[in-house]
């Protein structure tokens, strides 16, 4: 069975995706640091998530599409480490993570494709997909994996639920020692959800101590949320 290879065998597809999301990270950066040291923190992180790869946890590989936010994960880490190397405290890393995180997923021609996303998660075939998944993780074959359920929606209150009991993106940070980055990260899925034309609602997540992340999803204009750390 294939683990610890998938992600060197996946490398230059991984790495692509990572360069291409880095222009935005980049230009949140540059602005904060000036062009030299912007840059240089962007090589960095690259860098330093290129040399990541081989010790990721394997999770299922393309069987679960869950390794894509692990990748995400490590590189969000990767960008971290490289901003404190710079100086950086927890919150002005979050923040400029979170900035290029909503500046990538409104760039052309992401912002196209994440539309498209969003009209198919509440296709039968996608909800099925999501239901099987869940049912899946529920066995814990995969130690460092998330662990959670699909929710049923009313159509009122919301479309669509998920609620995670465990988080790889928790275990993982925890594993390289920096805990204190994931509730930071949490934030995150609400621009990607945005950009879907998604509503995303939650009243906790693990990583801020509560018993689950329960994930609320509605049809409609998404709310922006901001969170405090945008502004130190």
């Amino acid at each position: 069975m294939p683990t610890e290879n998938w992600y060197l065998r996946n490398k230059s597809r991984i790495m692509r995706e990572m360069r291409l999301s880095l222009r935005s990270y980049r230009t949140e950066f540059e602005k904060a640091y000036g062009k030299a040291a912007g840059e240089a923190i962007a090589r960095e992180s690259l860098e330093r998530f290129e040399a990541s790869l081989p010790d990721l946890p394997y999770i299922g590989g393309d069987e679960n599409r869950l390794s894509r936010a692990l990748c995400i994960t490590a590189f969000g880490l990767a960008m971290y480490r490289s901003l404190q190397a710079h100086g950086a405290s927890v919150e002005e890393a979050a923040r400029l993570i979170y900035l290029g995180t909503e500046r990538f997923y409104t760039s052309f021609p992401t912002r196209w494709l994440m539309r498209w996303q969003g009209r198919q998660y509440y296709s039968p075939k996608q909800q099925d997909r999501v239901k099987r998944a869940a049912a899946a993780s529920q066995e814990r074959r995969y130690p460092e994996n998330w662990v959670f359920e699909a929710i049923e929606g009313d159509g009122q209150d919301f479309d669509f639920g998920v609620d995670y009991t465990e988080c790889g993106l928790i275990k993982y940070l925890e594993r390289e020692g920096a805990p204190e980055l994931a509730p930071y990260l949490c934030w995150t899925d609400y621009p990607m959800f945005a950009a879907m034309g998604m509503k995303l609602t939650r009243t906790e997540t693990l990583a801020q101590g509560g018993q689950r992340c329960d994930f609320r999803l509605s049809r409609g204009k998404p709310e922006r949320v901001e969170p405090e750390f945008l502004h130190v």
